[in-house]
Order: C-alpha cells, then sequence, then structure tokens
C-alpha cells in the first residue's frame, strides 16, 4: 500500500533542484557585477528589447543578432548552474550518510541490552524484515519511545530507556512501538532521510546565501569580503521577499509532508501485524505543540488512517494541490535559469523541449492520482477533488513564483478558469480510465496516452501568463478584421465564437489525437461498441448536413461557413441532450465525434470551387469542431444515466478515430480569393516603454550619456581656467565623444532630446574649435549652443531617471 512519501519526496527534490537553476542562474547572471548586464547590451545593441508586454518583434535581424550576442555567455554560465547542482547533490550526500553517525555521537547511543535481545528477534520476524535493524538504547531518553534512522546501507532503531520499563510492564505496548519503527525500517527511512539531506542541504547551500545577496549585493562584487561600510538593502522587496517566504514554505511543508505520511503508513502496518485498532492507547498524550506542529500527523488523522487504511490510497486535495505546485513553480524557476543562462529564448527549440519537460511530471501526477485512486474504493469525488487541485496549483503556480508581475486582468481570470476546468476534466478522465484496466497492455495503453493528452489539452498554461498580450496582439487585430466581413452584429459576434477557438488551437492534429484519445481509450478498455452512440451520431450528422446545406448561400462564403459550424454545434447540444438517456458520457463523445466528421464533409462540398473551397475556415473546420463538439458532450454528462454494456470489439470506434485525424491532417486548400482570416503582419513592436529604457540604461546608455557628460565637462574645466588651449583640447576631444554609434533611447520623446542635445553640442564643438584653433571671431553662438545641447541634456537625464523609476515600481 502507498503512502505518499515517495511523491511527496520528488516533490520536494522538484522544488529545490529547479530553485537552485533559478538562483544559480542569477548568479551566473549578475556575478561578477561587470558581466551582470551583458543581456541588456545585447538587448540594446541588437534593437531587441524583451519586455513586460510579451510582444514579439518581428524583425529576425534583431532575433539573430540577439542571438549571436548572446552565445559567449551560454558555457561560463553553464558552469555556474551546472556547480550549483553538484553543490547541492553534494552536501544532500554528505548529510545523508553522516547524519546517523552524528546522532549516535550527539545522543550517546548505546547497544540495545541483552534482556531485549529475544523480543526484537521475534519482531524483526514477525515484521518480515529478511535483515536486522541495529537496535540501540538512548539512556538519556526516560519517555516511552523510539526512533528508525540510517540510510539505505544501514538502518538503526534507538529505543529510549523508558522502553525498558514498558517491555516488563506493558509488553503490547512495547510491542506495538517497535514494530511501528520496523514498519518504517522496512518502507521508508531511505526516503525520509533522504529528504530531510536535501532540506538541509537546500538551507545550506540555496536558501542563506540567496537572502545574503538580497540583503547586501556586494556579496556578489569581485571583493565579497571587503564590506562596504553602510550597506544598502539590494534587490530585496516586500514582494519578492513574499514568494520567497511562500517557496521556502511549500518546500518546508513537503518535508513535513514526508514525514507525516510515513508515519501514517506505519501505524497501519501495526493494525495489521497486532489486529489492534488501537495499538496506543496506553501511551501517555503528547503536548498540544508536538501533536500539530510536529513530525508526527494529528492523533485524528492517525486514527483514521488505522480504520480505514484506504485512505491513504485516496490521494487528498492537499497533497496533491502541493505536488501541482511544485511541479508548476519548479518549471517556471527552471525557465528562469535557463533563460539567465542564455538558452530559453524564441528562435530555438527550447520552449518545445521544455514543454515536453513540463508534461513528464505533469503527467506522472495525474497518472499517479488515477492509479491510487482506482486502486482503492471509489468514491463521489475521488477524482474530482485532486482534479482540482491540480488545476487549482498550476494556476496558483503562475503567480507564486518568485519573479511574477502578472497583474489582474479580466482575459487572465476567464483563462485561468479554463485551465482548472480542463486540469479537472483530464484527471476525472484518467481516473476513470484508471479503474477500467484489467491487464499490463490496458495499463500501457492508458500510461502512452495521459502524457499526450496532458500535453495536448494542458501544456498552453504559459499562454495564461500572457493572455492579455495574446489577446491584444493575436486575438483582438483578427476580431478586427473579421467586423469588416459581416454585415450585422449577429454575424459579427458568430464569427468571433467560431474564430477563437480556430485560433487558440495552434496545433490542430495533436489536439484531435488528443480529444479522440478521450473516448477511445475508455471504449477499448471496456471492450465496447456502442451501437446507440452511432446511430445518435448518424442521425446527428444527417441534421448537421441539411444544417449546412441549407446555410450554405449566405453571403460572403466566411461567414456562411462561421453560420455552417454554428449550426452543427447547436445539433450536436440538442444530440446529446435528446439521447442523455440512451448515452453515456463517453457514447455522447463519439456521436459528437461523428456528427462532426459528417457536417465537415458536408461543408467542403458545400464551399468545393473545382479543387479548393472558398473559405479559410472551410478548409479546416475539423480546427473547431472536436473542441466546440467535446463541450457540447459534456453538457449531457450532466443527464448521465448508468446503463448496461455489452462487451464488443470496438473496430469502428478505432476507425473512426483515425478518419477524424486524417481529416484534420489534410485539408482542402483555400482559393486566392479568400477572405483572410489574418491581418497584416505588424511592421514594428509594441513596447512597455519604460521598461526598454530601464534596459537601455543598463544596457550602456547611461555610460553612453556620462561619456558625453564628462566631455564636455572638460570643456568646461578650461573655460573656468581661461586657458584657451585646454578650451580647445576639449572641445577637439568632445567632437569624437558626440559621434560615437550607439542605439538611441527606445523612446520617441527621448530620443528626439538625445539628437537635439548631440546635434547642439556638435555645432557648439565645431564653432569652439574654430574660433580657438583656427582665430574665427566668436559672435555668441558657440556658448548658445552649448546652452541649447546641455538643457537638451538635461532633459534626456530627467526622462531617463523618471521612466527607470516606473519601471522599477
Amino acid at each position: 500500500m502507498p503512502s505518499g512519501t515517495t511523491l511527496r519526496f520528488a516533490s520536494l527534490v522538484l522544488l529545490a533542484v529547479a530553485t537552485t537553476l533559478q538562483i544559480f542562474g542569477h548568479y551566473a547572471a549578475t556575478w561578477p557585477v561587470t558581466t551582470s548586464f551583458d543581456e541588456a547590451r545585447c538587448q540594446v545593441r541588437s534593437g531587441l528589447y524583451l519586455t513586460t508586454t510579451y510582444a514579439v518583434d518581428p524583425d529576425e535581424s534583431k532575433w539573430a543578432a540577439y542571438r549571436a550576442c548572446m552565445a559567449p555567455f551560454l558555457v561560463p554560465r553553464g558552469f555556474w548552474i551546472l556547480g550549483g547542482l553538484a553543490l547541492l547533490a553534494a552536501v544532500a550526500l554528505l548529510i545523508y550518510f553522516l547524519r546517523p553517525r552524528w546522532r549516535i555521537f550527539r545522543r550517546g547511543l548505546v547497544p540495545a541490552p541483552e534482556e531485549l535481545h529475544e523480543t526484537l528477534a521475534a519482531l524483526v520476524a514477525e515484521a518480515g524484515l529478511a535483515k536486522a535493524p541495529v537496535f540501540l538504547l538512548e539512556p538519556t531518553a526516560l519517555r516511552e519511545g523510539g526512533t528508525a534512522f540510517g540510510n539505505h546501507r544501514r538502518k538503526y532503531v534507538s529505543l529510549n530507556a523508558g522502553m525498558l520499563s514498558v517491555h516488563r510492564d506493558k509488553p503490547e505496548t512495547f510491542r506495538a512501538i517497535v514494530l511501528h519503527e520496523l514498519a518504517h525500517v522496512r518502507a521508508d527511512v531511505t526516503v525520509t532521510y533522504a529528504t530531510l539531506a536535501v532540506w538541509r542541504a537546500f538551507v545550506v547551500v540555496v536558501l542563506s546565501p540567496y537572502v545574503l545577496t538580497l540583503i547586501n549585493p556586494w556579496l556578489l562584487s569581485r571583493t565579497p569580503w571587503k564590506v562596504p561600510v553602510v550597506l544598502t538593502p539590494g534587490y530585496f522587496t516586500l514582494s519578492l521577499g513574499s514568494r520567497l517566504a511562500v517557496m521556502v514554505l511549500l518546500v518546508f511543508l513537503a518535508r513535513v509532508a514526508v514525514l507525516r505520511a510515513r508515519e501514517k503508513y506505519a501505524d497501519v502496518l501495526v493494525v495489521r501485524w497486532t489486529g489492534d485498532q488501537d495499538p496506543y492507547r496506553l501511551l501517555p498524550a503528547r503536548s498540544w505543540y508536538r501533536r500539530w506542529f510536529g513530525h508526527h500527523p494529528a492523533p485524528a488523522a492517525r486514527s483514521t488512517a488505522m480504520r480505514d487504511p484506504d485512505s491513504l490510497l485516496r490521494p487528498g486535495f492537499w497533497e496533491v494541490l502541493t505536488c501541482a505546485l511544485a511541479v508548476q513553480i519548479a518549471w517556471w524557476h527552471s525557465t528562469t535559469g535557463l533563460r539567465n543562462l542564455g538558452w530559453y529564448h524564441e528562435g530555438n527549440e527550447s520552449f518545445l523541449v521544455m514543454r515536453i519537460v513540463w508534461v513528464v511530471p505533469a503527467a506522472a501526477l495525474i497518472g499517479l492520482v488515477a492509479w491510487r485512486g482506482a486502486a482503492g474504493e471509489v468514491r463521489r469525488g475521488t477524482f474530482l477533488v485532486p482534479g482540482l487541485a491540480i488545476g487549482t496549483g498550476l494556476v496558483l503556480g503562475d503567480q507564486l513564483d518568485a519573479y511574477s508581475r502578472n497583474e489582474f486582468s479580466v482575459q487572465g481570470v476567464l483563462a485561468s478558469a479554463a485551465l482548472t476546468g480542463t486540469a479537472v476534466l483530464v484527471t476525472v478522465w484518467a481516473g476513470h480510465c484508471a479503474t477500467l484496466v484489467r491487464n499490463r497492455g490496458q495499463a500501457w495503453l492508458l500510461g502512452l496516452s495521459i502524457p499526450l493528452v496532458v500535453y495536448s489539452l494542458l501544456s498552453w498554461f504559459p499562454e495564461v501568463r500572457a493572455v492579455e498580450a495574446v489577446w491584444r496582439n493575436n486575438i483582438v487585430p483578427v476580431f478586427d478584421l473579421l467586423a469588416g466581413y459581416a454585415s450585422s452584429t449577429v454575424d459579427a459576434v458568430a464569427l468571433q465564437a467560431v474564430s477563437l477557438p480556430f485560433l487558440l488551437n495552434f496545433n490542430r492534429v495533436l489536439t484531435v489525437v488528443a480529444l479522440a484519445l478521450v473516448w477511445l481509450v475508455p471504449l477499448v478498455l471496456r471492450r465496447e461498441f456502442p451501437r446507440e452512440a452511432v446511430i445518435a451520431g448518424a442521425a446527428g450528422g444527417v441534421l448537421a448536413a441539411v444544417a449546412v446545406v441549407l446555410l450554405g448561400n449566405i453571403d460572403p462564403p466566411l461567414v456562411a461557413t462561421a453560420w455552417q459550424i454554428v449550426a452543427v454545434v447547436g445539433v450536436e447540444v440538442l444530440l446529446v441532450l435528446t439521447a442523455a438517456r440512451h448515452l453515456d458520457r463517453v457514447g455522447a463523445l463519439l456521436a459528437t465525434w461523428l456528427t462532426g466528421l459528417v457536417a465537415t464533409a458536408a461543408i467542403w462540398l458545400t464551399h468545393l470551387d473545382g479543387t479548393e473551397v472558398d473559405s479559410v475556415l472551410a478548409s479546416r473546420p475539423l480546427q473547431v469542431l472536436p473542441v466546440l463538439g467535446t463541450l457540447a458532450a459534456l453538457l449531457g454528462g450532466f443527464a448521465h444515466v448508468s446503463r448496461p454494456r455489452h462487451p464488443s470489439r470496438p473496430w469502428f470506434a478505432v476507425a473512426a478515430a483515425v478518419l477524424g485525424v486524417a481529416m484534420v491532417a489534410w485539408q482542402p486548400g483555400a482559393t486566392s480569393a479568400s477572405a483572410s482570416m489574418q491581418p497584416p503582419a505588424p511592421t514594428s513592436t509594441e513596447l512597455n516603454t519604460d521598461d526598454a529604457v530601464n534596459t537601455w540604461i543598463y544596457g550602456g546608455g547611461w555610460d553612453r550619456m556620462m561619456t558625453v557628460v564628462r566631455a564636455n565637462d572638460q570643456v568646461f574645466v578650461g573655460v573656468r581656467a581661461s586657458d584657451p588651449a585646454a578650451i580647445l583640447r576639449g572641445c577637439e576631444n568632445l567632437i569624437p565623444a558626440l559621434r560615437e554609434e550607439f542605439p538611441e533611447p527606445p523612446s520617441a520623446v527621448i530620443a528626439e532630446q538625445w539628437r537635439t542635445a548631440l546635434a547642439d553640442l556638435e555645432t557648439a564643438a565645431r564653432s569652439c574649435v574654430a574660433v580657438y584653433r583656427d582665430g574665427r571671431t566668436d559672435d555668441g553662438s558657440t556658448w548658445t549652443a552649448f546652452s541649447s545641447g546641455l538643457g537638451q541634456l538635461g532633459k534626456v537625464q530627467t526622462g531617463l531617471t523618471e521612466a527607470q523609476k516606473r519601471a522599477l515600481s
């Protein structure tokens, strides 16, 4: 019977490793300080500003220049990250192997007395241990109890001195306590003390140094031992501090969860071995603090586990929520570290690789929830509650990573709700399928299907963070374009309703494969061919085809296609509600699938123009219909009734799935005269100007301005000394300083002031050279130009500092 310790231990390791990636990636990007602004310099030099608008610059030459500039930092920064991971692993292993010896030394443990040997040997045999642990006695501990500790090489059981009197006076209690510790030896000592080792290593190697560098950034300088007299607070803010606290709390809770879960499992084994439902009733009550804040679970939770061992199998809300949070935050922290490394960016396969990396633990979590829930008694909410925990964890993980800057938006709330709902449905589906598995082959089928479904239906979660930008930059321009094709508000609404899933379904083939697996896998596992669903699907297909033909004459064709798809979805909703008494959820999904296939063929035929179709939507209706059809089938699920199943081979269902995938993989082309659903590609990028200006400052812009300021100062040093030779040298040196090539500030207003300042100062410098070298008479224009240029330079400085304050706030 699984105790959940391994799952919780995996969460702890995942958080610790990912946070190490993030923090050491931060070190790699900021140490030494002279290289801390390399990325900003590359953005400025390439003209590619990566701001919080999440806008993607369409100019490929900028991306190429940026990647070429960042490429030299990949290897040196990689050593930082690999070194951090190696240091974390080394310290964790050192603690893991040395901790048993340290415990024996610190507590003065001695071999157990001979009077206990015979009883202990009998209990070892009763626990079914092939190798007995080393039994020790703690002479200074007078309270009843014991502790199992050690590592995978050697395990120990330490008994308190008070156990000697318990052995003589209350042998059954002695037996229960020792069997409890032997249950730990049998099941979880290795995982438990590996957990403690990882936690301690995380605190020593990662957390403590990071907090110190946040408080005192001087520690990241080339001379960290020379602490200045006045310390500045560095980059530590209330927002960052709160997120850091949440991160540490999550790692700590994962540690506590491992320690508490193991206790419940050991209690269940003691009940099984002793036959006593309350083996610890003769022990004195523990203090309230130790009961609620110690490593042992609350007494009520322990009693529940002993009375109902199957409760350990049912995945709980908080357990799954913590794991989902760990997966999500770990993913964001990993990508942050890899971005600091210079690898995670547009233009290579890093986005695809990291999306697959996310799918592995997410699919493993959903699969484990399904397996554990199906192994015990399936009750109402067995899969719904952990599914809600997974969805909530994915959404919260977007907000709680250390560097999230998400702001509230209506689009973000709707996208988060959609992500949570999808996570619930995927988890319930996986759990239902797990209850149908009867052999290893079926288990493999489900095990391979879950990652594909998770990848297609859940791995779009990074878009939740950028949903406002996606809506603004991708959806709204299309809606504005489509409004020009609509002759009424109703037409515009129909076009928008159909185009939204069309635009958001970026990978139509994988999406359709995943939606096909949602109904096909249960049918294969049940070995069933639902004839009622096929009949309903055929009837729905006829009705949908009739509706498609009747609506085919609307002009323009793009609007006609939109109304045809709306009508097909209406038929599907009517179908599943009408046939709900005869179809279960899987049957409803199959019926809407078949209806969609027939409707797709009808749409193609009604829009056929030679060998092409006259509408972009008409060429790819299966990019929309399976998604909307699935939603329609779920409506019928609310009226679902159980019905007897008649086993048969579902070959027709397999053929329908394959046909659907083939139809979405191939589609007829649209004619050149078809109305476009894509607005012209943008020629510029909407930036957060304040963010871009802040990057320009750190990327060399401030140094560039200071170069001009210092060159001007040299001119006026000569003026104040009334030294014509010094004035001439200052003016001659000012001209090349003004002509130095450097990108202008990414703010139109500041850039104009910058150009004016440079032009005025160069005019003044040229006039100065003519006066002091060539002997030309000064009519006062030289110092007027200097005054104008310096005034513009002051405006530039003010604009830069104000933009930086807004960006950093």
